[in-house]
């Protein structure tokens, strides 16, 4: 049999391909470690993408119903004018949110962590008193250890010499090492901003020039298809934006309430750190609790076991109800699938993979339909009869 040139050309490059990648499983740790480098370089563009497609929405916004009659002239001039001017107020509103809410949760957690300070260690022993006079009461023999209010003290000093000394041992290397990583940091994030303003002035060219390239370079057959499921992650992951903000806003304003109804200590700070956290998909609220938790340590021990088990509630009626409600019904998801993408992100990418994981089961999810939708359409008996299918 004659092999013509596609065919061979074809076999040639899967050959290659196999033994790339079998060299590839071989030196694996190279591949990793060569991908973390390529990645560390790309890592400022990769995050100017995220931002500009975060702040895309209220950018559009503001350029369409603030700006829109200076964009309207039809001047380019008026054009650009509106969209720099959307941008410029797009990133002073996110930066005054973010400012907001440092100056209203550091002076409370400032506050708070200087009374637990001062009062951690009497009301631990109070509590040990309690609970040892309960134990004696239905009889038990054991007893809760407890060095009262000057052992806890102590333990306090012996933690705070601890980390002095770690501090004096090994502390300028240190902090030279955390500086530098810090530094780095910065500049990636400053790097990424800057490219994010040129995504957001210049969006619609970045769009047209993706176009022309998978126009170029893909078969005339996949370019729809391309096109389409660009389209589908675009809306699945701006859709899930905007479901976990307004989760994350309920469920900040409920524990706010909450707390003032039940009368624990800095209901402002608690609840803007669980509202925040609770932008990591159904288990980034407890992260937030841990600190509510500590916040209403400041005012007794007491006050944060009955803040743990308030959160408790709130979180069930958050895990239950609101978000897959919120963020499931906004990316057309049932509920179940909604946690078992949590969970499967959590386990392979973290944080990082929690977050991804919704939008990005909402687009298989929505691709795998058409796909079975398609292959039962193409098995069906009526079909190939040349037979209606009933109630058509």
């Amino acid at each position: 049999m004659e092999l013509g040139r596609d065919t061979t050309r074809k076999i040639i490059l899967i050959l290659f391909a196999a033994i790339a990648f079998c060299i590839g499983l071989i030196n694996l740790g190279a591949v990793l470690r060569a991908l973390k480098y390529v990645f560390g370089i790309l890592s400022p563009i990769i995050l100017g993408l995220c931002i500009a497609f975060l702040l895309s929405p209220l950018t559009a916004a503001l350029e369409t119903r603030l700006f829109g009659p200076l964009a309207e002239r039809g001047s380019k001039k008026g054009g650009a004018a509106a969209r720099g001017l959307s941008v410029f107020l797009t990133l002073i509103i996110v930066a005054g949110i973010i400012a907001l809410l440092v100056l209203l949760v550091l002076p409370e957690v400032q506050d708070a962590f200087t009374v637990i300070g001062s009062t951690l260690p009497s009301a631990a022993a109070k509590l040990i008193a309690d609970l040892n006079g309960l134990l004696e009461k239905l009889g038990f023999p054991a007893r809760i250890p407890g060095g009262g209010t000057e052992g806890w003290a102590a333990l306090l000093d012996r933690l705070r010499a601890y980390f002095r000394d770690a501090f004096e041992s090994g502390g300028l290397s240190g902090i030279a090492s955390t500086a530098l990583s810090v530094a780095g940091r910065i500049a990636r994030f400053l790097l990424g901003l800057i490219f994010s303003v040129y995504v957001l002035m210049q969006k619609e060219k970045f769009g047209a020039f993706f176009s022309r390239c998978v126009r170029a370079y893909a078969k005339e057959s996949s370019v729809a298809r391309i096109f389409r499921i660009a389209r589908l992650t675009s809306s699945a992951f701006r859709n899930f934006v905007t479901g976990q903000l307004t989760e994350a806003m309920i469920v900040g304003m409920l524990c706010f309430f909450g707390m003032l109804v039940f009368h624990f200590p800095y209901p402002t700070a608690a609840s803007a750190i669980v509202g925040v956290m609770a932008l990591v998909p159904v288990f980034g609220s407890w992260i937030g609790a841990i600190a509510g938790a500590l916040l209403a340590l400041s005012d007794s021990v007491t006050k944060a076991l009955l803040f743990i088990l308030f959160f408790v509630v709130l979180q069930q009626l958050e895990g239950d109800f609101i978000y897959p409600r919120i963020v499931g019904r906004s990316l057309g998801l049932p509920s179940i699938l909604v946690f078992v993408s949590v969970i499967v992100g959590a386990g392979t990418g973290g944080i990082i993979g929690m977050i991804l994981a919704v939008p990005l089961c909402s687009v298989l999810t929505v691709l795998l339909r058409e796909s079975i939708d398609r292959h039962l359409a193409s098995k069906s008996p009526e079909k190939k009869a040349g037979i209606a299918p009933p109630g058509s």
